[in-house]
């Protein structure tokens, strides 16, 4: 197989890969769990930085979709992988050896974690430190073996052309930037943010469960920035896409509408759903430009800058800023769904700009009952003060 060179998309600072040696349905042979390299990978090697652009890659696309969140909180829990990352962050210009022993330590809780799960497999481990697009990463990933990987006892870069991405299982990712954000943020602002992120194929079978923990990963947070971004990051998209900018309020107020479904149904909002109702909006193009389109708004709205996760819980005050017009001062106040909204005289209720003022028709009958009784008390105000 012959390698075409090119100029790797990012700056490699460090990289190493291990084996993690379990079989599924088997226990480990504890006198060798794991075959650990004692140094570095040439990061200057083609085949190795094709390795560490094609996991790059992943992230983000179709059937990889990344879960955001940060590392458990509970210290018992988390094991002492956050605590050596943090450390490790610490060091602007971090060595071969400090690389090396933070990697070393994750293969043993990796070891530690995968023993209480019998269906759990081992494979080859890959530790990135890079630097793409400004953002420093680290990233972990296991790569499982399959017939005709061939990687030598030494783990040496020649032999990992035999390696198939799309055999990668498991992935983790920690951004450097948005870790420090994070040690500095208060409590109010953390429930809004994200440092870490992984992907998974078997994500929720315990099998591939061990990976996840094994590093201290949490997710499911920042759901008030995920339900806030999604339909308007839809839209931006959308408008942006000579094809597609015609959809794009359509697809917006659809979008809504899910979210308002599933959180009525207390169920969570799933990027495999946004995909099949933005595959329905695109009906009228070519297969093939759908199709291409479709990847594109996955990995748009999963990327590193957008931070949508696969999987999230709809957050209510979020929701509500989003479906509803909403303003308030001490002595005026309303509140209404922005569906009720429109700018011609037939519209429930109607915006007027030429003359800056907003008419409510059809109202139910309540409304108008309280409406006539307070014009009753402000043009009698004496004889409802007689009444009391």
């Amino acid at each position: 197989m012959e390698l075409t060179k090119k100029m790797s998309k990012a700056s490699i600072r460090h990289v190493i890969v291990h084996e993690l040696l379990k079989e599924s349905n088997k226990d480990f042979d504890h006198s060798k769990p794991y075959n650990l390299r004692d140094t570095e990978l040439d990061k200057t090697n083609d085949i190795v930085k094709k390795l560490v652009d094609g996991v790059i890659d992943l992230y983000g696309s179709k059937g990889n979709s990344a879960h955001y969140g940060v590392f458990i909180k509970n210290k018992t829990k988390q094991g002492p992988i956050p605590e050596l990352f943090h450390k490790y962050s610490l060091v602007q210009q971090s060595v071969s050896s400090d690389f090396i022993e933070l990697s070393k330590e994750v293969m043993k809780q990796m070891y530690k974690s995968a023993q209480e799960q019998i269906w759990a497999s081992g494979g080859y481990v890959v530790f990135t430190d890079y630097i793409l697009s400004g953002f420093r990463y680290l990233l972990v990933t296991m790569i499982k073996k399959t017939n005709g990987v061939t990687i030598s006892e030494n783990l040496e870069p020649e032999e990992m052309i035999h390696l198939e991405l799309g055999n990668i299982n498991q992935a983790a990712k920690i951004n450097f930037r948005y870790y420090e954000e994070y040690q500095k943020a208060d409590d109010l602002k953390k429930t809004d943010l994200s440092y870490l992120s992984f992907i998974s194929k078997t994500t929720g079978q315990s099998a591939a469960a061990y990976f996840i923990a094994a590093l201290g990963c949490d997710k499911g947070i920042a759901s008030a920035g995920a339900t806030r971004k999604l339909p308007d990051e839809i839209r931006r998209f959308f408008k942006k896409e000579p094809l597609l900018k015609n959809q794009a309020e359509s697809f917006r107020n659809d979008v809504i509408k899910y979210l308002e479904k599933q959180f009525d149904n207390e169920h969570s909002a799933r990027l495999s759903d946004i995909e099949s109702l933005a595959s329905g909006h695109m009906s009228y193009l070519k297969e093939e430009e759908k199709t291409e389109l479709v990847d594109k708004l996955m990995k748009h709205l999963n990327s590193e800058e957008v931070r949508i996760p696969s999987e999230f819980v709809i957050n209510k005050n979020s929701l509500d800023k989003i479906r509803n017009v909403i303003y308030k001062t001490p002595s005026l106040s309303f509140h209404f769904d922005k569906d009720l909204l429109g700018v011609t005289t037939d519209a429930k209720i109607y915006y007027d700009d030429e003359n800056q003022s907003l008419t409510f028709n059809n109202l139910p009958v309540e409304a108008l009952t309280k409406i006539r009784r307070a014009l009753k008390e402000t043009d009698n105000p004496s004889n409802e003060e007689d009444k009391e």
